[in-house]
């Protein structure tokens, strides 16, 4: 188990982290591409959140569906402090050939467009 926050590890067992008081993952997805490596990887913004727990669950929608997503900018926030409208936002960096489709399900999902089949788990429109 994982902080997606601070990505400490924890033994099974554990359910949040103790220092981000945050639900712990099954593992970190993001740590395929870390956000120094994004320039290099063809990432781009699709979204910006202004708290951590927006970023993360927009994070872990786009995961769900597929789209690998990383946020870039925790770091001004976690030394700092900062968290003031429009200062230290975070963003959600997706591969490039997939914005087009993070974004339009962001949109859905922000609109309440999507629905989720509670047999399956799968994400469909409304």
């Amino acid at each position: 188990m994982f902080c997606p926050q601070c990505r400490m590890e924890y033994r099974p067992g554990f359910t949040r982290c103790s220092d981000c008081d945050i639900p712990l993952v099954d593992h970190l997805a993001a740590d395929l591409v870390s956000p120094g490596d994004t320039a290099d990887s063809a990432y781009v913004a699709v979204a910006t959140a202004q708290g951590q727990l927006d970023a993360d669950q927009m994070c872990s929608f786009l995961e769900g569906n597929g789209i690998p997503a990383v946020i870039q900018g925790e770091a001004l926030r976690n030394v700092y402090g900062i968290q003031i409208t429009g200062i230290a936002t975070l963003q959600i960096l997706v591969p490039e050939e997939l914005a087009s489709t993070a974004r339009d399900l962001l949109r859905k999902a922000d609109r309440g467009e999507l629905a989720i089949d509670a047999e399956d788990g799968e994400i469909s429109d409304i």
